[in-house]
């Protein structure tokens, strides 16, 4: 047997052995990792965390850290070029082959809506790059969700006023420094009387783009996947399998030609998972209060196992999927709201604290996730 078919054996039975109810386990001790601004997002760069922060006390508000795996911390210059970019909070960071790109926000303007900033550039530095208004805002702006790094280029995903009805998800490609606008009309990403479209993350798959988030049909929501075959073209439209009588798609993370999907199923937490090019559904996850508007982390994968980092009633959690089961660990430390999870090494990070806008980044080793 292949190595890759190998993997796939062990995760199927890993996630899919059968189902039981979540067994409750030991509290898992995090430490506190002290920085120098307030942690807003991260995201994986090779054997390095990048710490996306917010430093309110400077001209420059938005930041970034690199922390690599022996714990040393550096700074990454970042220049911002316009009034709203200098005091934008990240929405979204993306690195690969060392090259960074991302998306920060900030409400201004007579009527509080988002101006949208795009940054780019590597360790080295990131430099805000200034678009005309109407690119991300104007008559028919929507959201920005997500910056993502294709083989083919960066993009965008976000939403946009659609010619049919509500909002499309809508992409963004650049040429240069430039961004454009991609047509979301006659695509699986255009919204129609049947079915309106609401994207909630995006990452990189393949050559192409995986979003995940809901729509709205017959006037219940259904979680859905779109997946583009090649940087933002062929596009096809997936509802997750085995949902009750609502559900959504709130963040998602990929590896290689795997993804795991987090969202809720009548209000109680669900994961999905991409194994082999079919998406099943984990049985029998911990039934945690999970809502549409909550913040939730992006599974991540330790030992072949699908982890998955939530809030219950303000008490952070572990829910770790095993063979047959799933098993609840409760963290020591880190309380609130938790947004963001990622593995660098041997540890696992969580961003977690009051509300989404006053987070601390905490760390627990992988060994006291899984037991070893």
């Amino acid at each position: 047997m292949g190595g890759r078919a190998a993997r796939l054996v062990m995760i199927s039975a890993l996630l899919f052995g059968g189902c039981s109810s979540p067994a409750q386990a030991k509290t898992v001790v995090f430490t506190k990792v002290d920085l120098s601004a307030t942690p807003i997002a991260l995201t994986v760069d090779g054997d390095a965390l990048v710490i996306g922060v917010r430093r309110d006390d400077q001209a420059t508000k938005p930041g970034l850290l690199r922390r690599t795996a022996d714990g040393a911390l550096t700074e990454i210059p970042v220049r911002g070029a316009s009034p709203y970019g200098l005091l934008a909070t990240w929405k979204s960071i993306d690195v690969d082959g060392g090259r960074i790109v991302a998306v920060g926000g900030e409400r201004g303007g007579a009527h509080g809506n988002v101006r949208w900033s795009v940054w780019d550039g590597s360790a080295s530095g990131v430099v805000e790059k200034p678009q005309g208004f109407s690119t991300f805002g104007g008559y028919g702006a929507g959201d920005l969700t997500a910056a993502v790094i294709t083989p083919a280029g960066p993009a965008l995903v976000g939403s946009w006023n659609s010619e049919q009805v509500g909002l499309d998800v809508a992409t963004w490609t650049a040429e240069g420094d430039t961004w454009t606008r991609r047509s979301s009309a006659g695509t699986a990403l255009e919204s129609t009387q049947a079915a309106l479209g609401f994207p909630m993350a995006a990452s990189a798959l393949g050559q192409g783009v995986l979003v995940a988030g809901w729509q709205l049909a017959d006037d219940r929501l259904t979680p859905v996947v779109w997946r583009s075959t090649s940087g933002v073209d062929g596009w096809t439209k997936t509802t997750l399998p085995d949902t009750g009588a609502t559900a959504s798609a709130i963040s998602l993370a990929c590896q290689a030609s795997t993804c795991a999907v987090a969202g809720q199923v009548d209000g109680k937490l669900a994961v999905w998972r991409l194994i082999d090019g079919t998406w099943t559904r984990v049985p029998g996850a911990p039934p945690i209060a999970v809502g549409d508007k909550d913040p939730l982390p992006a599974p991540v994968e330790i030992g072949l196992r699908v982890v998955q980092v939530v809030s219950d009633g303000g008490q952070v959690k572990i829910a770790r999927a095993d063979s047959g089961s799933w098993t609840v660990l409760s963290a020591q430390g880190p309380t609130g709201v938790v947004t963001a999870a990622a593995t660098i090494g041997d540890a696992l990070f969580v961003l977690a604290g009051p509300d989404a806008e006053h987070q601390s980044l905490w760390r627990v080793g992988e060994g006291d996730i899984i037991g070893r």
